[in-house]
């Protein structure tokens, strides 16, 4: 569900995506042209408490210098940077990492800020990992996120395989790790 107004449109928008009933964190997507810009204006705006950059910093620098120099300045509890290539992926454990640090931070009632460049595939992926995490399923999470930011989920092949390969519980992640039947709690 889009939250903001007009003058963040070029950008395409700040969405609320959905989180289940009892998480008392806020969950917003964006691209980076609404937050690169003016992060500490988005954050009051919006009342976030952290935002999370998945861009990688040559495509930070580029587009936005100062942005990037509040990133590297901001400190951990006001941006976590977590540079993913656009449509491509980052180590599988590196991945849900970030995505259990976002759920980490709703469970604690934060209102966390996800943005890649255009607030589609990077954070799509990591959005839809979090509501897995909180008990929805694969394709449920991914309806979802979608109904709330249009077309936001895995802009590419190989978004696509991580994901499933995340939420299937193959590999020790975060959407594993609180799934009833997950190899990596049957072995621990």
């Amino acid at each position: 569900m889009k939250v903001s107004g007009l003058h963040h449109d070029a950008g395409g928008g700040v969405h609320l995506l959905p989180v289940p009933q009892g998480v008392s964190g806020v969950l917003l997507a964006c691209a980076s042209d609404v937050v690169g810009p003016a992060p500490d204006a988005v954050m009051a705006e919006f009342e976030v408490d952290t935002v999370v950059c998945l861009m990688e910093s040559d495509e930070v620098d580029r587009r936005f210098p100062a942005y990037a120099a509040w990133l590297a300045a901001a400190g951990p509890d006001r941006a976590v940077h977590a540079p993913a290539p656009d449509h491509g992926v980052v180590a599988d454990g590196v991945a849900a990492a970030v995505a259990a640090d976002v759920v980490a931070r709703l469970e604690a009632g934060m209102t966390v800020l996800l943005h890649c460049g255009g607030g589609y595939g990077r954070t799509g992926v990591v959005a839809v990992q979090a509501m897995v995490a909180f008990g929805m399923g694969f394709k449920d999470s991914l309806v979802a996120v979608r109904a709330a930011r249009p077309a936001c989920g895995p802009q590419s092949d190989a978004q696509d395989e991580q994901l499933r390969r995340l939420v299937g519980g193959t590999v020790a992640g975060v959407v594993c790790a609180r799934r009833a039947g997950c190899p990596a709690v049957r072995a621990a």
